[in-house]
């Protein structure tokens, strides 16, 4: 069981990162801390960090910000479609952990608005389908099939984009998380891809 990190003033962005990233591999993968490398990088000391050239505090930014945008694309699915509520509970839930999770590690100041900005294939120029949206909302498809597609390749996306992001991570841990963030997405894809054609 992790020990809670006192509460300190000259608190890091990179060890409030790292904080995040060990209670993270715990909730993400289930896995136990013990696995988690906490030794220093070698160029640490070499190039000291602060809060705003820490590259992980703004690679945790911008995944937060994806993670958001997943997470408000999911709420206006099922505002669209309250029948796909039951089916997408897990990817939702799964999703609010992430955004939970890395809301702690990243500053109010340093965070990114989430893009709203629905995909090519959710755009209204592309199909008459998709119901209006207002600005900022995610486009909805009309048809669930269609609606569990899109949302299925959006997961796709970010499966692709967190594991380049975990190999961009300076802190291992965190890198894990991001993996670990990278592969949830991935398992999600696939069950929407298939329930989207009827498979579940």
């Amino acid at each position: 069981m992790l020990s809670p990190v006192p509460a300190r003033s000259a608190l890091t962005r990179r060890t409030a990162i790292g904080g995040a990233a060990a209670v993270g591999a715990v909730v993400v993968t289930g896995c136990t801390p013990s696995g988690i490398d906490r030794r220093p990088r070698k160029d640490a000391a070499a190039t000291p960090t602060t809060p705003d050239t820490d590259p992980d505090v703004a690679l945790a930014a911008t995944v937060l910000a994806d993670e958001q945008a997943m997470l408000d694309r999911i709420a206006a699915t099922v505002a669209r479609h309250p029948g796909l509520d039951g089916r997408l509970a897990a990817a939702r839930t799964a999703h609010q952990a992430h955004v939970d999770l890395l809301t702690k590690a990243v500053p109010a100041e340093a965070r990114k608005s989430p893009s709203a900005a629905p995909s090519q294939d959710a755009s209204p120029s592309v199909s008459p389908s998709v119901s209006p949206a207002p600005a900022g909302t995610p486009a909805v498809p009309a048809r669930p099939p269609r609606a569990l597609a899109v949302l299925a390749k959006e997961e796709d996306r970010l499966s692709l984009v967190g594991r380049r992001s975990a190999f961009s991570a300076q802190s291992g841990a965190f890198a894990r998380v991001l993996a670990s963030m990278a592969a949830s997405a991935a398992q999600h894809a696939v069950a929407l891809a298939d329930a989207a054609q009827g498979r579940r």
